[in-house]
């Protein structure tokens, strides 16, 4: 709502703070603006779609496709460095990365940004997502503890088979089943998200030894 705001005009919507600026200074050693390169040199070398402009309140980034994941990983390395909230518009995610935050949930995979607390309807849009383009999900709890859903070859399963696995704090209490059901992997981490054993019991778990090299 804020951004929306800004982008129509609104003044004074962020307010100005230096560690915004230097996080721009950062970024922007790290990424040099398109002027500074050549036409030569411009297309291998720059990495913006267009440079962000300088402000102290906030920055605005959009990079060149084929770099993305390298830009991300830094502009979340700086926000993380500097104490920053960092907005993901496209898919909708919101880093706050405060003073000693540190997220009670978060939810990975193989294609797309990691999501801090992630809700129950994040949960299931990940999962419509999970098959042979992205490979697996996973969502960890803040001790370490998590659970995770592996589709197809890449969990070493047939196609439309979902490896469910968990894992409580050490190698040695890894645990694994299979399924065909996409709503029961759904459950899964909706489940392990609230505290609700359920799962635990609704499957057939097998430990897997796992090397600790």
């Amino acid at each position: 709502a804020k951004l929306e705001r800004w982008g129509d005009g609104e003044t004074g919507v962020f307010a100005a703070h230096e560690a915004v600026g230097s996080f721009y200074a950062a970024l922007i050693d790290r990424f040099p603006p398109l002027e500074t390169f050549n036409d030569d040199d411009i297309d291998r070398l720059g990495v913006w779609s267009v440079t962000p402009e300088r402000s102290e309140a906030i920055v605005v980034a959009s990079c060149v496709w084929s770099r993305a994941d390298e830009v991300g990983a830094a502009v979340m390395a700086l926000v993380a460095a500097h104490g920053l909230v960092c907005y993901e518009p496209g898919y909708h995610i919101v880093n706050p990365n405060a003073l000693g935050y540190l997220a009670p949930f978060t939810l990975t995979s193989e294609r797309f940004p990691a999501v801090p607390e992630p809700d129950d309807r994040r949960l299931e849009w990940m999962m419509s997502k999970v098959g042979r383009d992205n490979g697996y999900a996973i969502l960890k709890r803040a001790d370490g503890w998590f659970v995770q859903v592996g589709y197809g070859m890449f969990a070493g399963v047939a196609n439309g088979t979902y490896a469910l696995e968990y894992q409580e704090g050490s190698l040695d209490r890894h645990f694994r089943c299979e399924t065909p059901d996409r709503t029961a992997a759904v459950r899964l981490l909706q489940e392990f998200r609230v505290g609700d054993d359920a799962w635990k019991q609704r499957h057939l778990w097998r430990p897997v030894h796992l090397d600790s090299e």
